[in-house]
Parts: structure tokens; sequence; C-alpha cells
């Protein structure tokens, strides 16, 4: 293959960018990604590849290449000689995701702290403008989306791609768990989780990380106990 030749001087510099291209893989996914969070697919529910390949007009293989990224994310399970099924919801696992989410959130956000710069911490603002907008108004899932945005940018900041792949997951096992098992439960409070974020937040501005593990950690103690009263 010939080198790219460098641009001279004076010729205008021509920057080209690919366009993503939704692959048939990533349609198959997300069609049943949404069914799965949605409760159109049951929990325990069988899924059979020919008969989704042929739903979706398309070949086996990217069928088993999107059913590998949901048991990923915990959302089916391949078993040999069993087949794929959709994951059961386990109430059991409260505690676990509370705890996994606690560490990752924790350990993301005090190695992000000597990355942080001002316009890492205007971002952080925006969210947190964001979380307030939506929980005077009642926007549940404006208030879901600006949450996660969140917890996730410490893991960007911080360059933990593994924390942050993980972290999309449990809370995705989470986002699941609460639709099916708490719906039409109150939950907690917006304004006092708004309360826990400004902590946060305020951790992050001065830079303390004694004050930012306490402050997310005492943000996800809160909700894991307003849950755990619910279940009695």
């Amino acid at each position: 293959m010939p080198k790219t030749k460098p641009s001279s001087a004076n010729a205008p510099e021509l920057e080209i960018r690919a366009a993503p291209i939704p692959t048939k893989q990533r349609a198959v996914y997300e069609a049943l990604r949404a069914e799965i969070m949605g409760g159109q697919l049951l929990p325990g529910e069988v899924l059979v590849i020919d008969s989704l390949a042929k739903r979706f007009q398309v070949s086996i293989i990217p069928v088993r290449e999107a059913l590998r990224q949901l048991q990923s994310e915990r959302l089916v399970e391949i078993r040999a000689h069993t087949g794929v099924r959709v994951t059961p919801v386990d109430v059991s696992a409260l505690t676990e995701i509370f705890a996994l989410l606690a560490a990752l959130e924790i350990a993301s956000a005090v190695h992000s702290l000597p990355h942080l710069t001002n316009s890492h911490l205007k971002e952080l603002e925006a969210i947190m403008e964001k979380l307030e907008i939506s929980a005077a108004d009642g926007d549940t899932a404006g208030f879901e989306q600006a949450n996660r945005q969140f917890h996730l940018l410490p893991c960007q900041i911080a360059g933990f791609s593994r924390a942050e792949q993980s972290l999309n997951s449990i809370l995705a096992e989470w986002e699941r768990l609460h639709r099916l098992a708490f719906q039409g439960m109150e939950p907690p409070s917006p304004e006092q989780a708004n309360k826990d974020h400004r902590a946060i937040l305020r951790a992050f501005r001065q830079k303390n990380s004694e004050k930012l593990t306490q402050a997310i950690q005492r943000h996800n103690d809160s909700a894991l106990a307003h849950y755990r009263k619910l279940l009695k």
C-alpha cells in the first residue's frame, strides 16, 4: 500500500471523518436489550438463535455476537446444551450491586483527582444542573440519564476504561432490577440524592479524597437502605 504523502504547506488540510455505521450486530443487540430492559422479554424466557435470526432477517452470526454482548451485561445467560435465556431478576443481589457501585465509583473518583481540570469541574457542574432541573420537573428519565453521566465521568477523567465498562454493566443490571422488582414503589428522593451529588461535587472541587470517598459511600448507603426498607 503506498504511503500517504504529507500535505504541502500551501495545500488546505483535508480532514475526513468516517460516519459511524450501525452494524447488524448492533441493531440486534439494541433491539433485544430494549426488550429485556422494558420487560417485553421476561426473566427466564428462552431465546432461540435461529428464530431471532429469522426475525431480524440476518444470519446467526450477528445474533450470537449480540447475545455475547448481552451476556457480558448479565442480561442473558448462555449455557452449553441448554441454550440462551433472559437472566432472572435476583433481588438478593441488591447489596452486592450497591457494594460494587460504591467500590467502582470511589476508585475512579479518587484516581481522577490528579487529572481533574477546571473544564472537568464545569462539566460536572453542568450535569449537576441537569440533575436539579430534572428533579424539579419530575423528569425521571432525564434524572436517570444525568445520574449515569455524573457517576461515569470520573472513570473517563481517570482513564479507567475497565471501571467504566464494569460500572455501565452493573448500572444496567440495577436499572432492570429496579424496573421489574420495584415497579410502582417510591424511589429515593431525587432532592436528597442531589444533596449527596452536591457533596460529591464539593469534594471534587476541594480535591479532597477522604471527603470524596465518604460522600460517595454515603450516597450509595442511603439508596441501599431505602430499597432494603421497601423489601421489608
